[in-house]
Formats: structure tokens, C-alpha cells, sequence
């Protein structure tokens, strides 16, 4: 099921209030059918009753009702002490048939003086009062109309792009430097990252990593221990974001978490 809310914005006014709406359901889901009803508006500019999808069933059960396709491809190159390497992940498409849809038809706009607000807490019309009777109705001022049955809907996938560099240190070759810029391709919820890391291994059995991120979701840091002897696995790792900064640098919110894993390799 693909929602898509391309507007939605309600104007509170003082005689009225006016929706402007612009949404889009796709349910390719087998056996899938909406449900209607018919509202009829209240007040003088309601406009005339019309038909909505007023929620969904399904009549046949749950069955396959599409396919896709995907890649993964990646190179690497090695020079001197350099290797540089480029990825694309999740290069393809998804493909359904049957697709029940549900749209606002375009831009739908109307105005309703079925509320209207008063400040005096005791009226009929108080802002508890109305509130508690818009609840019922809310649902109803983004309306979708059943537009029918799509022969097949199709998606491409969300690609990641990844770009890296790695240098080996010449003077001691277990440690190395990383470079990684990672995009994800995915419409509003696209996003990019630069990721800057030092690893070092200067043991068979144990290995050490910290990194420094930049991109789309703010500023970040982690680091990683790991021990791995023969038969056993056990790393520890944390991984921090600042999130949103101010024009002081300040973060306005981040979050952290913790990593352990014991693994068993065979």
C-alpha cells in the first residue's frame, strides 16, 4: 500500500474553515477491495453529498500479485596504495498488478461553517466542545474517491550509490584511512552521507575502528572493537548523531546507541 499526501492544509477562519487536499492511494494488495459511504455536508457551504472511500476489505484472502527485479554491481580498482571502489545497490523495480486506487481527483478545496470556535468556556461552540464534535468528522474533510482498478502499478526501487577510497598507511600497513559517500535515491526521503574512518588490525585476533560522518541527517561519530580468535567473534561498538545543529554549533538533537554481538563462525 502506497500513501501519498501531496498537500494537506486546513484553515481555521472565524465564520468557517476551509481543507485543501491532495492525496493518492495505491493498494495492490490481492482480493482488496475499498469501502464507500455518501456524506452529506453540513452547514450552507458544505456542497452537495458525495461518495468516499470510507475504508478498505478484503473479499478473496492475500495472493502473489506482482514481481521485481534487482542489482547489485560494484568495481574496485588498486593503485599503489590506493583502492578506490563504486557500488550501486538495489538498481531495479518492483511491479504490481491489480492495483485498487483512491485519489482527491487533484486538488480538492471547500469550505465548511459546521464549527465555528467561541472563547466563553460555558457555550455550546467552545473550543472543548467543538473539538470533541470535529473528531468524528475530521476523516471526512480529506476525502478520497474510489478511482478504480489500475492494470499494473510500477516502482522503481530505492538505489543506494556508494563511492569509497581506501589508502593503506606505506610505514605501518595496518592501519588505513577510508573515505565513503553513500546516496540513497528515493524521492523526499532521499538522502547523503560523507563518512571519514580510521582501522587499524595491528593484531591477528583484534581490530579497531573509529569514523566521523557528515551528510543529510546531521553530524555523527562511532567507533568499534572487535576480537576474533579462532572459532569466536566478539565486537563492541557505539554509534552517535547530533542531529540538527544551531548557528552556535549546538546540537538541538541527537541520539546514541550501543552495539554488542558474540558470533560463532563456522
Amino acid at each position: 500500500v502506497d500513501i501519498r499526501f501531496n498537500e494537506a492544509d486546513l484553515t481555521l477562519g472565524e465564520n468557517g474553515w476551509t481543507a485543501r487536499t491532495n492525496a493518492d492511494i495505491y493498494a495492490s494488495v490481492t482480493g482488496l477491495r475499498f469501502e464507500k459511504e455518501i456524506y452529506t455536508p453540513s452547514g450552507n457551504k458544505g456542497g452537495a453529498p458525495r461518495e468516499y472511500v470510507s475504508g478498505a476489505n478484503l473479499d478473496d484472502g492475500f495472493g502473489i500479485n506482482g514481481y521485481g527485479l534487482g542489482f547489485d554491481l560494484g568495481a574496485e580498482y588498486k593503485w599503489t596504495d590506493f583502492k578506490f571502489s563504486a557500488a550501486v545497490l538495489d538498481l531495479g523495480f518492483m511491479s504490481w498488478g491489480k492495483t485498487q486506487w483512491a485519489s482527491t481527483d487533484g486538488t480538492r478545496t471547500f469550505t465548511t461553517d459546521a464549527y465555528t470556535f467561541s472563547t466563553d468556556g460555558d457555550a455550546d461552540n467552545s473550543f472543548d466542545n467543538e473539538l470533541d464534535n470535529m473528531k468524528d468528522d475530521l476523516s471526512r474533510l480529506y476525502q478520497l474517491k474510489d478511482m478504480g482498478e489500475k492494470s499494473s502499478y510500477t516502482r522503481a526501487l530505492a538505489a543506494t550509490l556508494n563511492f569509497g577510497v581506501d589508502y593503506e598507511l606505506p610505514v605501518y600497513r595496518k592501519l588505513h584511512f577510508g573515505l565513503l559517500n553513500s546516496t540513497r535515491i528515493n524521492g523526499a526521503y532521499s538522502w547523503t552521507q560523507f563518512r571519514l574512518s580510521a582501522n587499524i588490525a595491528p593484531v591477528k585476533v583484534f581490530s579497531a575502528d573509529v569514523n566521523v560522518a557528515a551528510g543529510t541527517y546531521g553530524v555523527g561519530f562511532g567507533w568499534m572493537i572487535n576480537l576474533h580468535a579462532t572459532g569466536i567473534n566478539l565486537f563492541l561498538g557505539m554509534d552517535h548523531t547530533l542531529g540538527t545543529l544551531s548557528k552556535q554549533f549546538i546540537p538541538l538533537n541527537s541520539n546514541a546507541s550501543f552495539n554488542f554481538g558474540l558470533n560463532f563462525p563456522f
